[in-house]
């Protein structure tokens, strides 16, 4: 008898709370007006003891799975007042009224601490009638959503996701009248919030319908001996049959199946590939809807390396880029720079911008270079535009996709993106950004240059900005240029490296053999450096002194030679160029002091200078020794 007394206490439970006259916001229903009076209560604690850095959602989130609202009725069936408490261990929270002007609730704003915790959202929706409606979320980073004590949706990505409104369409059916709706959002680190409205499920469907092509994405990428398939957008296509799933088979050329998965739509199928044979496979997707109907979804992919083209004439045999005349050149270059300060970019030292067609003129008329991104084109019309614009003086290399592994790129497309470059240009090179080391081996093959975008402030690892660096080489058997791409922005909620940061990510870049560096980014998300961080800016200034005088040294072939030092954390490099034989060490630790021993060689035996500190470090029987504060850069000249 016991599970009865259960099921009757819990539907007494919501029968009471449902019932219960709350002074909780009342949303007047109405189709396409974002909800904006809640009732909120947090933070929660989500993930106690967890680090910052590289945060993973996952079962660690115990928040996002424990039910903080029991003591209410539990999170389905609580009905709010404004005032009320939560207890939970010595902990006692408030539930308050809030007002979003937009319709966008940052939680980031209304909770302290914002990382790493859960909160609720509770308002009543009013309806004169019962109807089948879509209700439409967006939130960082996961989400429940409840409705009239019943779960109705769940998404937790491991990634996290960025805050905008409809990245979910959700079927529901609302009663006449009241109607509870309450929403749990979890955090990890930087931004933190919901956005909620209701839409018309006819006009919802009927789109989807129609423009089907759109919504029946098949998208698959490959890394090392592991192929990833993605059919569909999260929470879209689903609404024509909410409950189904996609099935995706992996097929030869011969059109026989060596592999088969079930997954939602929007989700990650992931197959081993590590006994297949290198050649074409096909990934085929079918999603079943209403009366027997499938859609299917096919594309092609190579598993293997696909050929290079030749190298460009821009392009040395050693790595570096030269300029029209065959002089070496060390690119300098920001994304995000307005056309009225190209003069002022390189007067601080820049010698290129990422610029559109439509400003090469003013990058030419400035002194400046131009990396001109091809996007949202076919390869014919790639073909097209570069042959439109190669001639240009301004140019120095063609964008050609970003960030490929993190949009699940078709490889066959960035490839033949890639050839048509090439037959329509085979003086200037093309570049690909990356973001995940995993993609190297992969993408990192289809272009000219290869640009490594580790933006770890501020909770990523630091250190692993000139590991990837040298990681990508190895992966690539040093067979093209690596560029350092370097954060000098801020995610939303969190902040810009410091000065300190700035350098000390520049020069680990450098000395594990960067030939280019780009930063993202100078003006954008709503951030214009000069004004907003003149500390960093005036430290890029600084910097960009130092690199333009010291670009030969980092222009000489090879990326240099390893040193031995006492203290792990302090890595070093000796580099030798007309310029002269130059020593650069690097404290890794973002806490620690050190002061090792650096074992240069006995050939060196000297008093030598340290560059740009107005001093000089003795070196006794082929040892160096010096202090390193935390992310200390030190450069040395021997000879």
């Amino acid at each position: 008898m016991r599970p009865i007394v259960i099921l009757a206490l819990t539907a007494l439970s919501f029968f009471f709370n449902s019932c219960k006259e709350s002074n909780a916001p009342v949303f007047e229903f109405k189709t396409n007006e974002y909800i904006k009076d809640w009732l909120i209560a947090g933070p929660f604690p989500n993930c106690e003891g967890c680090s910052e850095v590289n945060f993973k959602h996952g079962e660690n989130c115990t928040g996002f799975y424990t039910d903080f609202l029991k003591g209410m009725g539990g999170e389905a069936d609580a009905v709010p007042d404004e005032g009320e408490t939560v207890a939970f261990e010595d902990t006692v929270v408030k539930w308050f009224r809030y007002h979003s002007d937009d319709g966008v609730v940052h939680l980031s704003q209304l909770m302290n601490p914002k990382d790493m915790v859960v909160g609720y959202a509770f308002c009543k929706i009013k309806s004169p009638k019962e109807q089948k409606v879509i209700l439409s979320v967006g939130s960082n980073d996961g989400v429940k959503v409840f409705l009239n004590g019943e779960k109705v949706h769940e998404i937790h990505l491991k990634q996290g996701r960025w805050l905008q409104p409809n990245d979910d369409y959700v079927p529901v059916i609302l009663k006449k009248g009241i109607n509870n709706l309450m929403l749990k959002i979890d955090q990890g680190t930087g931004d933190f919030g919901y956005v909620v409205r209701f839409l018309d499920y006819d006009s919802i469907v009927s789109d989807i319908k129609e423009n089907i092509d759109k919504y029946k994405t098949l998208k698959v990428v490959s890394y090392s001996d592991t192929l990833i398939a993605k059919f569909g957008s999260d929470y879209k296509i689903s609404v024509l049959n909410p409950s189904g799933e996609v099935k995706l088979e992996l097929l030869d050329e011969a059109e026989k199946i060596l592999s088969e998965k079930s997954v939602r739509p929007g989700f990650d199928a992931t197959f081993l590939t590590g006994d297949i044979p290198d050649g074409f496979l096909t990934v085929k997707a079918e999603f079943p809807i209403t009366y027997g109907k499938t859609i299917i979804s096919e594309t092609r992919i190579y598993k293997g390396k696909l050929p290079r083209h030749p190298r460009v004439k821009r392009l040395r045999k050693d790595l570096t880029i030269v300029d029209a005349n065959g002089r070496p050149f060390f690119p300098i270059g920001t994304y995000g720079a307005p056309v009225e300060d190209y003069k002022k970019l390189k007067k601080a030292g820049y010698n290129f911008v990422v610029a559109s067609e439509e400003d090469l003129d003013a990058v030419h008329e400035a002194g400046l270079f131009a990396a001109v991104p091809v996007h949202g084109k076919t390869p014919e019309e790639y073909y097209d535009f570069i042959s439109k614009y190669k001639d240009h003086p301004a140019i120095l290399c063609w964008m050609l996709y970003d960030e490929p592994g993190y949009n699940k790129a078709d490889i066959l497309f960035i490839n033949n993106i890639y050839q048509a470059a090439y037959k329509a240009d085979q003086v200037h090179p093309s570049y690909l950004v990356i973001t995940n080391n995993r993609f190297y081996t992969t993408f990192g093959r289809l272009c000219d240059v290869l640009a490594v975008d580790t933006y770890p402030i501020s909770k990523g690892v630091i250190e692993e900005v000139g590991a990837n660096i040298k990681k990508a080489y190895k992966d690539l058997d040093a067979e093209l240029p690596v560029w350092h791409c370097g954060q000098m922005f801020r995610w939303p909620e969190q902040r810009r490296p410091t000065p300190q940061e700035h350098r000390f990510m520049s020069y680990h870049a450098l000395m594990n053999g960067a030939k280019g560096m780009l930063w993202y980014t100078y003006k954008g998300y709503g951030q214009y450096m000069p004004e907003d961080d003149p500390d960093l800016w005036s430290a890029q200034l600084k910097f960009l002194k130092e690199l333009n005088d010291l670009a030969p040294v980092f222009l000489a072939p090879g990326i240099g030679e390893e040193v031995k030092t006492s203290n792990d954390d302090v890595q070093a490099v000796i580099k030798s160029s007309p310029k002269g034989t130059y020593f650069i060490a690097v404290n890794i630790s973002k806490t620690d002091m050190h002061t090792p021993d650096v074992f240069v060689g006995k050939r060196y035996s000297e008093n030598v200078e340290v560059y740009g500190e107005n001093r000089r470090v003795k070196i006794d029987n082929g040892v160096l020794k010096d202090s390193f504060k935390p992310l200390d850069v030190h450069i040395y000249k021997l000879k």
